[in-house]
């Protein structure tokens, strides 16, 4: 009997590309404006007969969540502590994707997931507390934190660097903030997998390798062709709501492990998406 999955956030980035993946699965695939996994009486009859319930819904917009902290919560945390309790009382597996802004970006070597977290902005504090939630609540879970995140749909940095190539001759971009591009897509294929194999805990995943924004810019423009010249920076230069963690590097070897194929080069994946643009 093929196991009932139920994918929240299935019009985000990394929702999408879930689902493009696992079509022919049995999958429900909810978001807003249909459903809102604040309402607690709707989230639980969405999950009612699940055996597998994928979490990407989230208040995603880091600059906005300074303003709008309740509302961050209430998405990011609140409502996985209900889903916790939910999936609880009837044993469904939670596969929750969470983020590499959990950290504060200090740590001079890439993050393992024993790291204590420490986040710097409202929407890695209200992430943050929705994997404790998630973990005190319920014991049948994956927490995938992932990081830099690109695909076709959704806003992200490389549809930023595009739009703003257009309208401008040179860029400013910041070459103190580091990580790992990581595509959307193949992050999807690893949570297939994880629905295959229903491990337990935290994990990180992003491409291997990792680079600056700065570099990252500039090898998206090199192979788009784009005249666009790019101007290192620095964070301090950027006025934001929210703060960046400069240190955003993830050590992948316990996601790896269980993994069927060696993740992919940042370049490579990157290079992939881009001829799809």
């Amino acid at each position: 009997m093929a196991e009932k999955i139920v994918l929240l956030g299935a019009k985000g980035m990394l929702g999408s590309e879930i689902y493009d993946l696992c079509a022919e699965d049995n999958i429900t695939a909810l978001d807003l404006p249909d459903f809102d996994i604040t309402d607690k009486k709707q989230l639980a009859g969405a999950v009612e007969n699940a055996n597998i319930i994928i979490n990407c819904a989230a208040f995603t917009d880091v600059e906005k969540a300074e303003s709008q902290y309740d509302l961050a919560f209430k998405v990011n945390a609140e409502a996985l502590g209900n889903l916790a309790q939910i999936a609880h009382k009837k044993n469904i597996y939670v596969i929750h994707i969470s983020t590499d802004f959990v950290f504060n970006g200090k740590k001079e070597t890439p993050y393992v997931e024993t790291d204590k977290p420490s986040p710097i902005n409202t929407y890695g504090k209200s992430k943050l507390q929705g994997e404790i939630l998630l973990a005190k609540n319920h014991n049948s879970y994956a927490i995938i934190r992932v990081q830099w995140t690109y695909g076709k749909n959704g806003n992200n940095f490389i549809a930023k660097l595009i739009s703003l190539s257009r309208q401008k001759n040179s860029l400013k971009v910041v070459d103190d903030q580091f990580g790992s591009p990581t595509w959307t897509q193949e992050a999807a294929k690893v949570i297939c997998e994880f629905i295959a194999k229903k491990p337990q805990g935290v994990f990180h995943y992003a491409a291997a390798g990792f680079t600056s924004r700065y570099e990252m810019a500039k090898f998206v423009f090199e192979k788009l062709k784009l005249n666009t010249q790019v101007v290192p920076c620095k964070t301090s230069e950027f006025k934001t709501a929210a703060a960046r963690p400069a240190n955003s590097r993830f050590c992948c070897d316990k996601i790896q492990s269980l993994l069927d194929k060696p993740i992919e080069l940042w370049q490579k994946s990157l290079e992939r998406f881009l001829k799809t643009i």
